[in-house]
């Protein structure tokens, strides 16, 4: 039986918010590089050489499964505190159910101990993630403990994602679910020896008066205005299909292609279907969600909150 968790923590944020700092290539966070410039204000100038000795990318799913369970997750202080005095015997232990046969860590457990909690206190001065963000996380991760209890784990995945499709040939033994706001509109998706899965899945800004649209409903609009996209998504309401049947289809270049579904994708209209880490996904469209921008449309346009 899979075993699923929803854990919501201010520490999963920073260290998510470190790993969108660091994801430099990258350029469909909404945060973006201004965001990472200002950051950088803040920052010693060894910052990113200790945060790249870390390997801080390879090893986030770690820091993740360390937080699971940390009984101080709930105050980052404390949880750098805890951390800190973790003993290397100690650690393995809460580790190893996640480095038997899985990828593994490329440094030692003290320096994966120490670089963490050294690269994290830093960055917890330099990147202050608010009140109103947490209150965000912590309501989504409540709705999504709530359709835990209705949904299969892939229906789950699919939903707290906006498209992410899991067709696995085995059941997973354990899955994470982490809401988080710094790489909105994008997901994190990590396998860990074919057994264990951690998803930081997006967390959308909530609309703040009923005169402002959504991010998630200009997202799909700009989205839906183009004669390519509109194509794809002619062409994947009969997938799944490769990309590369793609390409062969629509004859647009790798490049083009990419820039395309990526669009697609961060405004959640179509699906990324999954079968096991490193392999390439196929895609399909999202029905759902053209109900679902209809709705936005209906309710933000003709005022169907409004008090009459």
């Amino acid at each position: 039986m899979t075993v699923i968790h929803i854990d919501y923590s201010p520490v999963h944020e920073l260290v998510t918010s470190l790993f969108a700092y660091q994801d430099r290539k990258n350029q469909l966070h909404d945060l973006g590089n201004k965001w990472r410039k200002q950051m950088e204000k803040h920052l010693s100038d060894s910052f990113d050489a200790r945060l790249d000795q870390l390997q801080f990318c390879d090893h986030i799913s770690f820091l993740h499964l360390l937080i699971l369970d940390s009984p101080a997750k709930h105050e980052i202080d404390a949880y750098l505190n805890w951390m800190a005095e973790l003993g290397e015997g100690e650690l393995y232990e809460r580790l190893s159910p996640y480095l038997e046969e899985g990828p593994g860590m490329s440094i030692g457990l003290k320096a994966f101990r120490d670089g963490s909690v050294d690269v994290l206190r830093e960055w917890q001065q330099a990147c202050h993630i608010s009140d109103h963000i947490l209150g965000s996380l912590q309501r989504s991760a409540a709705r999504v403990e709530e359709l835990s209890r209705t949904l299969s784990y892939p229906d789950l995945i699919d939903a707290a994602t906006s498209g992410v499709v899991l067709d696995l040939e085995e059941e997973l033994e354990f899955i994470l679910l982490i809401p988080t706001y710094h790489i909105k509109p994008l997901n994190r998706i990590d396998i860990m020896n074919d057994k264990q899965l951690v998803v930081s899945y997006a967390v959308d800004d909530e609309q703040m008066n009923e005169d402002t649209p959504t991010s998630q409903m200009l997202r799909m609009i700009k989205s839906l205005a183009d004669e390519k996209r509109l194509i794809l998504l002619h062409i994947l309401a009969a997938g799944p299909v490769t990309f590369t049947e793609l390409q062969q289809k629509t004859k647009l270049s790798k490049s083009n292609l990419h820039y395309h579904l990526s669009l697609l994708k961060t405004a959640g209209l179509l699906r990324m279907h999954l079968k096991k880490q490193g392999e390439r996904y196929k895609y399909s469209a999202r029905p759902e969600s053209f109900d679902s921008l209809r709705d936005m449309l209906e309710s933000y346009v003709f005022g169907l909150n409004r008090d009459k």
